[in-house]
């Protein structure tokens, strides 16, 4: 019989650990990288007269990011983007360089014990530079949503594949009529700490 009531309370024990990830209380630390490089040779004609480009394109993406769960699955936080590209052609270097902070709120769905699904959404501030006169740089709102996948390999530790859309509205800083918007979707894999 003790041995028996022993063996309940390991196994309540492990089953409580394993869905406290995502308990109201508890922090969520991580973030997301992603790094892609392309080369691109394109030719362009003109009266009969070839011009040959080679292009190569470096894009680096880092988002760190933490929550804290203000109820069970419902974490709230933000994520800090750094976004930097280089353009390399014949004709020069083109770099540009972004910085975004997000507030968000991301939902976690309980799949299983090592497998939780997620959703996010967040708005906040992102600025761009393209170089150092106030005609290249610009700022204004981004709006990100995100879902993916967390893979708990242990029972804090998740490693989470994600699919991120951004909507950015962007002033320029020398002239306000001159406005940028973009939007993108993306993929990434990433690393996050529940404590």
């Amino acid at each position: 019989m003790m041995k028996k009531l022993f063996l309940v309370a390991i196994i309540a024990m492990f089953s409580f650990s394993m869905n406290a990830q995502t308990e109201k209380g508890n922090w969520v630390i991580g973030g997301t990288t992603t790094m892609s490089f392309g080369h691109t040779t394109s030719t362009a004609e003109f009266d009969g007269v070839e011009s040959d480009d080679d292009l190569k394109t470096t894009i680096i993406n880092i988002t760190p990011s933490v929550g804290f769960f203000v109820i069970d699955n419902l974490s709230v936080g933000f994520d800090l983007g750094f976004n930097s590209s280089k353009l390399k052609s014949d004709g020069g270097e083109n770099k540009s360089s972004s910085f975004s902070i997000i507030p968000n709120a991301a939902y976690y769905f309980n799949a299983s014990d090592k497998f939780k699904p997620y959703v996010g959404l967040g708005a906040g501030y992102i600025a761009t530079s393209n170089g150092d006169e106030d005609f290249d740089k610009s700022s204004g709102l981004a709006i990100r949503g995100k879902g993916g996948l967390a893979y708990f390999i242990t029972e804090s530790i998740a490693v989470n594949f994600a699919v991120e859309y951004l909507n950015t509205s962007q002033e320029n800083k020398e002239n306000s009529d001159f406005k940028v918007k973009n939007s993108g979707i993306g993929a990434g894999l990433g690393i996050s700490f529940f404590l």
